[in-house]
């Protein structure tokens, strides 16, 4: 995009309409197909072991955070898309790249949230119903016991399977009443196994109807014994066929009075699940990667983005290393991390008029170099970050030699690394 006009006013032009061009490159057909069959493949996986399977798929979600060259690191990227981020010993803490810990917290399975119960019961509906599965994961007893039933009611149905098991006993009787037939169909089993039989018998009985096979086999005998005879009568011969003989001897004189003789009949005749029930009860404990439809939407958004960017540097070169910085300048928190990433590192090696040998350096030389040059605070500021970028391309552009004076403007044409470095610091690699 944007040939002919030069790096450095390609750059101008981004700054001014890159919004526009965005736009643009986004809405070309090509763009819109990819996209399309991206969304349609990445809601299939339920699992991440079956996302990376699918190098096509897997692809472009890591373009999304800048990490496609890493498509083939297959151990590292199972355990990022599956550790708790937030554990002190997980790898995405252990690495200093914040790539891999943008997509760690991306896919975060559990976020623990900071908010008080005070300030969770004050939350509409709306803000309810706009927390993330991760975010829904995370929430305490305490915070679920907080909860209004409007509120519970605001969430849906994957926003429901993705309670804690354990926490959904925090929910009181009122609030299982107050669901509707999608969100009680999306419990898992075990959460249904966790549910105190209170909140088990306030499920409206064409709602607990709704319930599949493998969820009313995680009911517990207990649980049985307390179930509604409404209930009871609303099931299907199927479903009552699929209960296990000690789940069938659980029930009440009164609960077998309310079920008709072919319901009778039926009652525990299907014996103990087959290898294949199990394995779908299984699934239904399982969380599609793309379960959240947000960050799906992110991961699309993103990995255009990187893909505008990309095409912004085919017509003029250092372009799309620019673009990337000015995104990421303001994310950077130490120059550890500054220098994890090449693309970061490129461009402020190249503002400075640092030579290619620079990389031969010994990586302490290069911190303690960079950490006298860089005021990294200087980076959250939209206008600086702007210098560093607009410096790179008039350092970096083919075109210039030695002598030219843009070179010498910015301190950078003829400057060998001992001129830079001094004296003091070896080359030795």
């Amino acid at each position: 995009m944007l040939p002919g006009l030069g790096a450095l006013t390609a750059l101008a032009v981004a700054q001014r309409e890159g919004a526009n061009l965005q736009a643009r490159f986004t809405a070309r057909r090509d763009n819109e197909a990819a996209m399309a069959r991206f969304r349609e493949a990445a809601t299939q996986h339920q699992d991440v072991e079956s996302l990376l399977q699918d190098r096509r798929t897997l692809g472009v979600m890591l373009e999304a955070f800048q990490l496609e060259g890493e498509i083939n690191k297959r151990g590292i990227l199972r355990k990022i898309l599956t550790e708790d981020p937030a554990a002190e010993g997980s790898l995405a803490n252990r690495l200093t790249d914040r790539r891999w810990r943008e997509l760690a917290r991306a896919f975060a399975t559990r976020e623990t949230s900071t908010q008080t119960t005070t300030e969770i019961a004050a939350l509409s509906t709306t803000a309810i119903g706009e927390l993330s599965l991760a975010r829904v994961s995370g929430l305490s007893t305490d915070q679920l016991r907080a909860l209004t039933s409007a509120q519970v009611q605001a969430l849906d149905a994957a926003q429901v399977a993705a309670i804690g098991s354990s926490e959904i006993a925090a929910l009181d009787a009122g609030d299982l009443r107050a669901m509707d037939a999608t969100q009680v169909a999306a419990l898992r089993p075990s959460q249904l196994s966790a549910l105190r039989t209170a909140q088990l018998a306030a499920i409206d009985a064409a709602d607990f109807a709704r319930l599949g096979v493998a969820q009313l086999r995680a009911l517990s005998t207990t649980q049985m014994a307390a179930v509604a005879t409404s209930q009871l009568a609303a099931l299907g011969t199927e479903q009552l066929a699929a209960f296990s003989a000690s789940q069938a001897r659980a029930l009440g004189t009164a609960q077998r009075a309310a079920l008709q003789p072919a319901q009778l009949r039926a009652l525990g005749t299907f014996g103990p699940p087959t290898a294949a029930e199990e394995a779908a009860a299984a699934a239904l404990e399982q969380r599609s990667p793309f379960a959240d439809s947000a960050l799906l939407d992110r991961v699309v958004a993103d990995a255009m983005t990187n893909r505008y960017e990309k095409s912004m540097g085919e017509a003029n070169a250092g372009l799309r290393e620019a673009l990337y910085f000015l995104r990421n300048a303001s994310k950077i928190t130490s120059m550890t991390e500054l220098m994890s990433d090449k693309a970061m590192t490129a461009v402020v090696r190249g503002a400075l008029g640092l030579p290619e040998s620079f990389g031969v350096l010994e990586f302490d030389q290069q911190k303690s170099l960079l950490t006298a040059r860089v005021n990294l605070d200087s980076l959250k500021d939209p206008k600086e970050a702007a210098k560093l970028a607009q410096r790179y391309l008039a350092l970096s552009a083919p075109s210039q030699s030695a002598s030219n004076p843009v070179l010498a403007l910015f301190g950078g044409g003829g400057s060998s690394l001992n001129s830079l470095i001094g004296s003091g610091l070896s080359l030795s690699a």
